[in-house]
């Protein structure tokens, strides 16, 4: 037992010696596989030497040790035989013969009849590790030599190699732009290790920035539409082979567009910047997170374009937690935004897409989403609405009416209908408005009601629009030089116009090339258009003025404009919405409004035309009020151009070239 707890320590000593080289760098890390071996292979060697040492003392110390008188002799009945692991021992030393007696081990050297003489075996093993002390110190210097100068050699064979290294890693540290002092002047396996280190730091820090470069939206630092759909149609798989639902938040700004044109685009951009981050606040919240750390995108959240952003749930409990996300996010964006010393109101409205029973796909399931978020715009904005197979519908009609709608415009299957405007008193006509229709060649007659807005939504209402002005100013030149100088010919303005065009050079353009003169022009513009119109609006609508162009407020009464703004709206025209005319034979408060419309309009000198004139009793209670001027299907429907040239000739050459227009009577006979 001896002998091994003193072999081991032997062992540890020599192990402990070579690795702390090295630890200190003098060997490299890759060399740890054959130091291994190379260890096992020297202590094999080094504990057969000594094993051999002290068998070889052993045998010949029985001699040594008898003239010491350590042998004695005793009775072979006082002797017992060893215990399995004593046995092992004595074997081992190849002193098989040996007996335990008086509770020590003794080797047999002669045996007799009765008697056995026997050395202690305590005594012959301390002699013999006397004898081997200098051998063996001998050969555990020379394996020390050994070590030291192995490792003196790997230190100076390794610094040959390691210094290159360490300048190329300090010349990729360089690349980054960074100051590296992590290994300044050295060049050992502890040095290099920190450079290694410090380098794969700015590499992941690099890599992030790579990432948040190539996936993620630059201005709000949100996913892109690439991989965010890419992200979903992976989870729309896992949720498919759990059997679980998913949904998709589809969520659009209300009045976005507003904020930029009103305060230009870095306000805008700050806009979507704040709007980011609270919808990420409110992932955080809702514990709708996909990744794992703050080192990681959340690709649950993306922005696709525009003022356009997208939330996915991977794991729906129920519709109604999808409704709780939205309605978190709708009031999350009602609050104020704070730029600067501006406050900015926005709202949102969402559509709402569940998996799989809305789409199965990502492209499907964005493409429901948007259709119910649509609805939500429709229904009043500032709202959320899950999407149904009736949705769908009505976006394949829209889709269906847009494609159909550019094929229109360019084969010319739009044309223009003309309603006059008359006076109450003597019937003659004031001017005509100018509405357009759509005869599709297999639908027949599409209302406006159906496709105007549609126009309006997808913009190509700037180049129906187009066609109108262009094709209304025709048809008002030609009335025009027939005689018709003192009326005028009306078109409607859309917001859309109003944004995107350069309202004066655009009529004055159209004007100049029908040969029409500016006085038989007016514009009909709605009352909301004019809640937010800019001042540069104001401008061109009096320039329009002062060359002869009549402005007139459509469909007044509907669009809650105050009256602060209507003191200073550059108009003279104004049109009761044809509710207040309608209601009026039978609400009294209806009945009031109207009179407190018509007052008013007399004192700021605007001049009054009530529309959606139908029963002669209106047209008496409006000519009771003082109001001059009607239009509705008492007087005539919406008329095709050669209709209208033949009413307007039927009075003759000589009365139109008298009174510079022609009337118009209502289609009753009991009027006077």
């Amino acid at each position: 037992m001896f002998l091994l707890v003193l072999l081991w320590i032997v062992f540890e000593l020599i192990r402990d010696i070579y690795y702390s080289f090295s630890l200190s760098g003098l060997v490299m890390e890759s060399h740890q596989a054959s130091t291994w071996k190379l260890n096992t292979l020297f202590v094999s060697v080094f504990l057969l030497l000594v094993y051999l040492l002290l068998i070889t003392s052993m045998a010949k110390n029985p001699a040594k040790l008898s003239d010491n008188n350590e042998i004695i002799t005793v009775n072979k009945t006082e002797l017992v035989n060893l215990t399995r692991f004593d046995k092992l021992m004595s074997t081992v030393l190849l002193m098989p013969k040996s007996y335990l007696y008086q509770g020590e081990i003794f080797i047999t050297l002669e045996e007799k009849a009765t008697e056995i003489r026997v050395l202690p075996f305590e005594n012959l093993l301390i002699s013999s590790f006397i004898d081997i002390a200098i051998p063996v110190t001998a050969l555990l210097l020379m394996a020390l030599t050994s070590v030291v100068v192995n490792a003196l050699y790997y230190h100076k064979n390794m610094i040959k190699k390691i210094t290159p290294l360490c300048h190329k890693v300090d010349g990729i540290i360089s690349t980054y732009q960074l100051d590296s002092s992590v290994n300044e002047n050295s060049a050992n396996l502890h040095s290099l290790t920190n450079s290694l280190n410090y380098l794969q730091k700015i590499s992941e820090e690099y890599q992030l920035k790579a990432e948040e470069y190539n996936f993620c939206d630059k201005l709000t630092k949100l996913v892109d539409r690439y991989h965010f759909l890419d992200h979903i149609n992976k989870q729309l798989i896992i949720s498919k082979k759990k059997g679980i639902k998913s949904a998709l938040l589809f969520i659009d700004l209300d009045g976005f567009k507003s904020v930029n044109d009103s305060y230009g685009h870095s306000f805008g951009d700050e806009v979507l910047i704040q709007v980011a981050e609270r919808l990420k606040s409110i992932v955080r919240r809702k514990k709708l997170n996909f990744k794992q750390d703050d080192s990681v995108l959340e690709y649950n959240l993306s922005r696709l374009g525009g003022d356009e952003f997208t939330m996915f749930i991977r794991e729906l409990e129920s519709p109604e937690q999808s409704i709780g996300v939205a309605i978190d996010v709708l009031k999350e964006l009602e609050r104020d935004f704070i730029l600067g010393t501006k406050i900015i109101k926005i709202s949102a409205s969402i559509g709402i897409a569940i998996y799989p029973d809305s789409a199965a796909t990502p492209y499907a399931l964005i493409q429901m989403a948007d259709v119910a978020m649509y609805r939500a715009k429709t229904d009043g904005r500032g709202v959320y609405r899950i999407y149904s197979p009736e949705m769908g519908a009505s976006m394949r009609r829209y889709h269906y009416l847009l494609d159909e709608m550019r094929a229109a415009i360019d084969s010319k299957n739009f044309f223009l209908t003309f309603q006059p405007v008359i006076d109450i008193d003597d019937y003659g006509i004031i001017y005509f408005e100018a509405l357009v229709r759509w005869q599709h060649p297999v639908e027949g007659t599409i209302t406006p009601d159906e496709f105007i807005p549609i126009a309006e939504s997808s913009n190509l209402i700037l180049e129906l629009g187009d066609w109108i002005l262009d094709e209304a100013c025709r048809q008002m030149s030609a009335w025009y030089n027939a005689g018709m100088r003192n009326a005028r010919i009306s078109v409607n303005l859309s917001a859309i116009q109003l944004k995107h065009k350069p309202l004066d050079d655009w009529i004055f353009e159209s004007l100049e090339k029908a040969g029409l003169p500016p006085r038989s022009l007016m514009l009909e513009i709605t009352e909301s258009c004019f809640i937010d119109a800019s001042d540069k609006l104001f401008t061109m609508l009096e320039n329009l003025r002062a060359k002869g162009v009549l402005i007139a407020i459509d469909d007044f009464g509907t669009g809650f404009s105050s009256l602060s703004i209507l003191a200073n709206l550059p108009v003279d025209v104004l049109k009761i919405d044809k509710i207040f005319v309608s209601e009026a034979m039978n609400n009294s408060k209806y009945n009031k409004i109207l009179h407190s419309i018509v007052d008013m309009a007399k004192k700021l000198d605007l001049n009054i035309v009530a529309e959606g004139i139908e029963q002669v009793e209106q047209l008496e209670m409006l000519r009771s009020l003082g109001v001059q001027h009607i239009q509705g299907f008492l007087v005539s429907r919406p008329q095709r151009s050669n209709y209208v040239g033949k009413k307007i000739f039927e009075q003759g050459v000589n009365h139109m070239a008298h009174t510079g227009t022609s009337q118009w009577a209502p289609q009753v006979n009991d009027l006077n």
